[in-house]
């Protein structure tokens, strides 16, 4: 582009493997301003080659950036095939220095990632003890994510989970399996509070589930585990504010 080929040849006439360039000084080379994205988004100064892309202003005559500096505003250009390090201080032992947060720099695909999460549980009824067994309400052989609510003297407790199959989850823990540990606790402990005269109550969720990334409203597919785990977690969370125990922790 011909608007960068004062660039261009300011590069070709450097003896020097390696320089660094203020983006006012480019400026001052180009007898132009730099676009607003050079300055706000470190991807502009990638060196993936395209044709007709302004970094051919580096790349035909023989360059590369590297060590891209927004906040400093700052460029290093080094000529391609050197290496990004000296000789004489790959050989030598790293020194120790302290974390610089001012020299963090964008990274080529710096997405903002924004989320927002609405859940509304909605109330499944209690689990009773019968026989020895415990009986939970119907649930629906959907996936979601469920609350249990033990309620025991001046006590609560709550636990927070997701299942591919809520109907299945709870048969789990109404009949755990010898190796499934997590259903074996809580079976022990929902026992335990029922017997000692403590209320348990069942929370579902499964549709009607608000999420939207990055500002777009999408779908919460609870078939995805990923999607689940991450409203589970968000939902342990959000009784962090709440004065009750966890049992998830």
């Amino acid at each position: 582009m011909k608007k960068y080929a004062p660039l261009t040849s300011y590069l070709q006439s450097q003896t020097a493997d390696r320089i660094t360039l203020s983006f006012k000084e480019i400026t001052e080379i180009l007898g132009a301003a730099l676009p607003g994205s050079a300055v706000k988004h470190g991807v502009w100064w990638t060196n993936s080659p395209s044709s007709g892309r302004h970094n051919e202003a580096w790349l035909t005559a023989g360059w590369k950036t590297s060590n891209r500096n927004l906040k400093a505003q700052t460029i290093q250009f080094e000529r391609i095939g050197i290496s990004s390090q000296p000789k004489q201080q790959v050989r030598q032992a790293a020194p120790r220095s302290s974390f610089d947060p001012s020299m963090l720099t964008e990274t080529d695909f710096a997405a903002d990632c924004t989320v927002t999460l609405q859940l509304r549980w909605q109330r499944l009824g209690a689990v009773a003890l019968v026989n020895h067994k415990l009986v939970f309400p119907e649930a629906p052989k959907q996936a979601g994510l469920y609350r249990l609510t033990v309620r025991l003297g001046n006590r609560t407790t709550v636990y927070v989970g997701e299942a591919v199959n809520l109907k299945r989850r709870f048969g789990n823990y109404r009949r755990p399996g010898n190796t499934q540990q997590t259903s074996l606790r809580l079976n022990a402990l929902l026992i335990e509070a029922i017997g000692q005269g403590g209320a348990i109550s069942v929370d579902i969720a499964y549709d009607n589930i608000g999420l939207s990334v990055g500002g777009k409203i999408v779908a919460a597919d609870l078939a995805d585990k990923a999607v689940r785990r991450m409203i589970e977690q968000a939902a342990i969370v959000a009784h962090g504010g709440v004065d009750v125990e966890m049992l998830n922790r």
